[in-house]
């Protein structure tokens, strides 16, 4: 039997004892899963504010001339079922003493002008026609009975562009995909 020294061994930690007030020796870095999981949220965020400023955001010119035809609409069917007779929106370009951009007005004095932002390109396809075309003046029919001419408007701002119809018996705009001719 040999006699020595007892060899001593580090004391064993529970987990349960760690927990309750011993505190292993940690490292303040962040580990290599918490970096990516940060920098793939903000990777996300930023890919959604690029698309939210790009299509969203992008074109308010191009979301105005829309709106300035859909209270166009709206309001020459109102008052053509209002007042059973038919009403018109002129569509088209400025001519001396009128407002810049295109032009929509109602016949009713009641609703006045809107003019279009100046920068707004818009063309038309009326049913009886087979090509588009830029409104000069054209008259859009409202009946008394409250149907609407189920024209098909195109408005093209720098690379942006919107399509749409308005449905005949609603007045309702209606987007459409842009088709490019050939």
């Amino acid at each position: 039997m040999t006699t020595g020294a007892a060899t001593t061994f580090p004391p064993r930690v529970s987990s349960l004892s760690a927990g309750l007030g011993r505190s292993l020796p940690r490292s303040s870095a962040f580990t290599l899963l918490e970096i990516m999981l940060a920098v793939g949220i903000a990777v996300i965020f930023m890919g959604g504010a690029v698309v939210f400023l790009s299509s969203v955001g992008g074109d308010e010119d191009l979301e105005r001339a829309r709106r300035i035809l859909e209270i166009a609409a709206g309001a020459a069917r109102e008052e053509a079922l209002r007042s059973g007779i038919r009403q018109r929106v002129i569509l088209g370009t400025p001519g001396e003493g009128r407002l810049l951009g295109w032009l929509t007005r109602v016949d009713s004095a009641a609703y006045g002008d809107w003019a279009f932002p100046p920068e707004v390109e818009m063309s038309v396809l009326r049913p009886h026609l087979s090509e588009w075309g830029k409104p000069e003046l054209m008259e859009w029919e409202f009946t008394g009975g409250g149907l609407v001419e189920p024209i098909r408007i195109r408005l093209k701002h720098g690379s942006n562009q919107d399509q749409f119809s308005f449905n005949a018996l609603t007045g309702e705009s209606q987007t459409e995909v842009w088709k490019k001719e050939r």
